[in-house]
């Protein structure tokens, strides 16, 4: 395709992406356009003081052609840059409106999950919380009896046999039932 066509094309196209606006504009050189115009001018003036009426008229007609197609690939430029703006807003815009609804999309996905699983979650772990508590201090008082009439077979700790505490700290600090804490929801207690 013909420079003048890609660039004729994407000015009568009210449809044209951004992308084909930007190669329509790097395919304009007004810089070669200028070089053409003043290569024009300096043959013409050339011929102003030698040349017969015909090649004159010839050399005119060459630069009137040269500048008309300087001026139409200024003004092309011009309106392809406004075009440009545009739909490259517009483009943003749609990106921006896409990204909004996924983001709303992943967000309802959430809050149903939420709705639907969180709360009979929260409410079972609290329970579980509450159970280990219970086990804990049970342990304790067994342990502490153990201790009182001589004997060396305490229980041990409930959740240090699933969860055991890294070496050299104390496990208070890594327990989940003290580390674990749930704001208190309509339909499940809280904890801590």
């Amino acid at each position: 395709m013909k420079i003048l066509e890609i660039i004729r094309s994407a000015l009568r196209s009210p449809d044209a992406t951004a992308s084909d606006l930007r190669a329509a504009l790097a395919a304009i050189d007004v810089a070669a356009l200028e070089t053409a115009v003043s290569a024009a001018e300096r043959h013409r003036t050339g011929l102003l003081l030698d040349g017969t009426e015909a090649v004159l008229d010839k050399a005119d007609e060459v630069l009137k052609t040269a500048i008309r197609d300087r001026d139409r690939a200024i003004a092309a430029q011009a309106e392809l840059s406004r075009r440009l703006a545009e739909a490259e807003v517009a483009e943003a815009a749609a990106a921006l409106d896409a990204e909004r609804v996924a983001v709303e999309n992943e967000a309802k996905a959430v809050a149903k999950l939420l709705a639907e699983k969180w709360t009979p979650m929260q409410a079972e772990m609290v329970a579980i919380l509450e159970r280990l508590n219970d086990a804990e201090t049970a342990v304790q008082e067994v342990n502490s009896r153990l201790a009182a009439a001589g004997r060396t077979d305490k229980v041990a700790a409930v959740e240090l046999r699933v969860f055991p505490a890294p070496e050299y700290e104390l496990a208070s600090l890594h327990s989940i039932a003290s580390q674990t804490s749930f704001r208190e929801l309509p339909a499940a207690p809280g904890w801590r």
